[in-house]
């Protein structure tokens, strides 16, 4: 009996310390004050719109909890998703291609990215972070030279529906796309040997070879992976703003990345979970949304949410020392 006691005790407690629990007392509290002292957050259209905002990002998130989970990182996430969304945009226009194999197109180029992103880190032993700075400057490059630096407009409206549209008038596509991709990517880390191996990758290389993981071909799919998961963002952002730009995709890699650290994976490798990503990036948009709703001056939001990454990187590193 105080045995059993002791067991639900020690449950009750790992409860209590799970990054996931944490998150989401903070976003109910966050939710309850913004809606008790804010007319608008609580409206219909407001919640809408945040979770449009927090789709995309949310789909890029769950590409870098992948990559995180193996000890790497990739900062190119977003020039690869603008590079999906100019293919699409210069195609429909230019030459008329039909919509779904535009869309083909823009997966393709945003997989052969992640892809080439695999070879350069593993076979080149390129640092993650140095390698992919270096591909978002290319990429970056070769969509403004594509576009003449100029804005491309959509003119197909199923792209513009995806982005418009509410499945029963109620639940935004672009929410539940992100949901669809969230539930997947769930089942894979949890379920499949693919998803077990990327946590093995994290314990370190050595470590994954002796235990018959083929590290180039994991390596491979991983950042492939990732640049498949950025060309179905790609698309939403097409479908959200309606044109590709030469700037598409700022600034939504380094948010993923801080919402898989703020989720609980770790820079480290080895620790991840799509859960706590998904938490992760509601409650960075949730500052965002109840700074605006509250009127706070979105340059001191922006200097929250980078004292936030900056805690949750620290407390990471000294979850890991403990550990060691």
């Amino acid at each position: 009996m105080a045995s059993n006691k002791k067991g639900s005790g020690k449950a009750v407690s790992s409860i209590f310390k799970r990054t996931e629990f944490t998150l989401s007392v903070i976003i109910i509290i966050l939710f309850i004050l913004a809606s008790s002292f804010t007319k608008s957050f609580g409206s219909m259209y407001n919640l809408t719109n945040l979770t449009k905002q927090g789709a995309i990002v949310g789909v890029m998130a769950v590409a870098q909890t992948i990559i995180i989970i193996t000890g790497g990182i990739d900062i190119s996430g977003g020039a690869i998703a603008g590079l999906g969304c100019m293919t699409m945009a210069l195609l429909q226009t230019r030459t008329g291609t039909p919509f779904f194999l535009t869309v083909l197109a823009c997966l393709a180029v945003t997989t052969l990215c992640g892809l080439i992103n695999g070879v350069i880190i593993f076979d080149l032993n390129v640092p993650a972070m140095i390698a992919t700075l270096g591909t978002q400057t290319v990429i970056r490059g070769i969509v403004k030279l594509l576009c003449g630096g100029l804005n491309v407009t959509f003119l197909d409206e199923r792209i513009l529906g995806i982005g418009t549209g509410k499945l029963f008038g109620v639940v935004p596509y672009l929410a539940l796309i992100w949901l669809a991709v969230a539930a997947l990517i769930f089942v894979v880390l949890k379920y499949t040997v693919f998803g077990r191996s990327l946590y093995v990758m994290g314990s370190g290389m050595d470590v994954a070879r002796l235990s018959g993981i083929k590290v180039r071909q994991m390596s491979y799919k991983v950042y492939s992976f990732a640049g498949l998961l950025y060309g179905i963002a790609a698309i939403m952002l097409a479908a959200r703003v309606g044109m590709a730009q030469p700037g598409t995709g700022e600034g939504y890699d380094m948010n993923a990345i801080a919402a898989a650290v703020i989720g609980g994976a770790s820079l480290a490798g080895g620790r991840g979970a799509v859960t706590g990503t998904l938490l992760g990036t509601v409650l960075m948009v949730l500052i965002t949304n109840a700074g605006t709703a509250f009127q706070i001056d979105p340059y001191i939001l922006d200097v929250t949410t980078g004292v936030l990454i900056i805690f949750a990187v620290a407390m990471d590193m000294i979850k890991s020392r403990k550990k060691a």
